[in-house]
């Protein structure tokens, strides 16, 4: 799975490939005797660099395999591989124009070698080119539709784009095929975990040889399940044997930190939390627990220079909000506080261009502008409401970047936000056909004109994605707008149980619920619960009222004063 979910710096396949240099060191005569002739000797290594060269690359000794790889002195039988294998070694390095040209070379040799095709696939989808990849890989099923590593791609394209039981679906077809492929049963296992499928997932791992759940991934995957279990201390074992955190995999760190969280170990997943934020700024996940557990371990003043700044620029993070007033009233500036948790809430979901630290100033494009600018950009100019260079900014992004998702999901921001919501449900349509996670998933639903399609669009997203509480919550908001509350409820709870339960508008609308199912007391208890995580929420508020007797109490009065002030703003 592509961690950073961002634009590529490279829209381009094959570019100039670095000029060539040769082999450090003498070659070793295959024959011993150290008498072969120059020419015979060039002869030996063509035969066997492919072959050496992949087998140090499958071992991680990638100088070594770039010893044997980078002169590309191959024979003509093994041209192909040894091209292919150079271009991995180039692509595992991050040289991605250089495995280009690799590639290249490798199709000349044999253009009908599926696995070349999924190599080329993976190399457009790290470089932006998400459509391409599609391309790609399609190609090599269509040359080999048994091809083991092309199911897996496919797989994993399927599972961005579709969702995680539409991925599961096709690890298992391609399981099936290949039941010792240890890569796909980690991969089904992976994702049967994702979907809430945990003894499914389980009894996959133990399938075949027995070896998956040894596995480095493997064990990743059952410290996960045991973690949402409640089994911490079985989670930290599984993890700290898979060794991925101290790998610098982010989401072994991540899960290393929520571990950290759950046993109260606040300042050690504050700093897992500082360190995975500077490698990812923009996930508001993140953002939001460095900030929880910056709270708990006496780090208020770090918290509020860090984040209050953020906050003016993201209304929409309540959360945020709460915790650095909350911030603000532990260290005794309570004006500072009122500002923070006095502010009313915006809606959950609306749409909001997240902040950047790039200036705000938007400077002329031009080819030189990359594409973590030209998005930064469009970011700013949706926040400054100059719609025309966002829109502007947002169409060049989309030109260069034809085929990457987040060109085309930033493309249907800046369009949603000047209102055509035509543009925006075609750029958001076009981004979800290559990968739809829930933010974007969301923005496609606000975007529909036709109230049943968004509302279909929600439910198959939650079918897809069922471990999903921001999705379960949405949904249940749509069926409440409709009256359906025996239904709205049922995905409220479902929504809580995946941790929805600090979320204020969430617990309001199953306060309703409660009351519409003729159930006063847990009316009452949600509502309160509700106005205790956020007091200034119009949500919470409303849903407190409507639990509370009508005896013209003072604590309703007020509570009806302090809302028609907040309705007034």
């Amino acid at each position: 799975m592509i961690c950073t979910r961002d634009l590529a710096l490279l829209a381009g396949l094959v570019l100039a490939a670095p000029g060539l240099t040769a082999c450090d060191g003498p070659v070793e005569d295959p024959s011993g005797t150290g008498a072969a002739e120059p020419t015979q000797a060039a002869q030996q290594r063509a035969d066997i660099a492919a072959m050496h060269g992949e087998r140090a690359l499958l071992a991680g000794d990638l100088a070594l395999a770039r010893a044997w790889l980078e002169p590309g002195e191959f024979s003509a039988e093994t041209r192909a591989e040894g091209f292919r294998s150079l271009g991995r070694l180039e692509m595992a390095q991050g040289n991605l124009p250089a495995a280009g040209a690799a590639f290249d070379q490798s199709y000349r040799a044999d253009p009908a070698s599926a696995g070349l095709w999924v190599d080329i696939g993976r190399l457009r989808y790290a470089g932006g080119e998400q459509a391409q990849a599609l391309e790609a890989v399609d190609r090599a099923l269509a040359i080999d539709p048994a091809h083991a590593e092309a199911l897996r791609f496919r797989g994993q394209l399927a599972r961005d784009a579709q969702g995680l039981a539409t991925g599961a679906e096709w690890f298992a077809r391609a399981l099936e095929l290949h039941p010792q492929n240890r890569e796909l049963r980690l991969d089904l296992a992976a994702t049967l975990s994702d979907a809430g499928r945990a003894q499914d997932a389980l009894a996959v791992l133990r399938g075949g040889d027995g070896t998956a759940a040894a596995a480095p991934r493997g064990l990743f995957v059952q410290a996960v399940i045991a973690a949402r279990g409640g089994d911490v201390a079985l989670a930290r074992d599984l993890l700290e044997r898979s060794g991925l955190a101290k790998d610098g995999v982010a989401s072994a760190q991540l899960l290393s930190a929520l571990i950290d969280l759950q046993q109260e170990n606040y300042a050690i997943a504050a700093v897992t939390l500082d360190r995975l934020y500077s490698r990812q700024p923009d996930n508001r996940r993140i953002r939001d627990l460095l900030a929880f557990a910056l709270s708990r371990s006496a780090g208020e003043r770090e918290l509020v220079r860090r984040f209050a700044g953020i906050v003016a620029d993201d209304p929409a993070s309540a959360y945020l909000r709460t915790l650095i007033g909350r911030a603000y009233e532990a260290l005794g500036d309570r004006a500072r506080a009122a500002r923070f948790l006095d502010q009313p809430a915006i809606a959950s979901g609306q749409l909001t261009a997240l902040p950047s630290l790039s200036p705000v100033r938007i400077a002329p494009t031009s080819q030189a502008t990359g594409a973590l600018q030209l998005r930064d950009q469009v970011r700013h100019a949706i926040v400054a409401g100059d719609g025309e260079a966002a829109v502007t900014r947002a169409a060049e992004l989309a030109r260069r970047f034809p085929g990457s998702a987040d060109a085309q999901a930033v493309l249907g921001d800046a369009s949603f936000a000047v209102g055509d919501k035509p543009a925006a449900r075609a750029a958001y349509g076009r981004a979800a056909r290559i990968r739809l996670g829930w933010p974007l998933a969301l923005r496609l639903a606000r975007a529909q004109d036709d109230v049943p399609r968004a509302q279909r669009m929600l439910a198959d997203y939650v079918r897809q994605n069922p471990m999903n509480g921001e999705a379960a919550a949405a949904l249940a908001d749509s069926y409440a707008t409709q009256g359906d509350w025996p239904r709205a409820v049922g995905l409220l709870d479902h929504a809580l149980d995946l941790g929805m339960g600090r979320v204020p508008w969430v617990l309001a609308a199953r306060s309703v619920g409660a009351r519409q199912l003729g159930d006063a007391d847990e009316a009452m208890s949600y509502a309160l619960a509700a106005h205790e995580l956020e007091p200034m929420n119009p949500l919470a508020i409303s849903a407190l009222l409507a639990a509370m007797p009508d005896d013209g109490s003072a604590a309703r009065a007020e509570l009806e004063a302090k809302l028609r002030s907040l309705q007034s703003r």
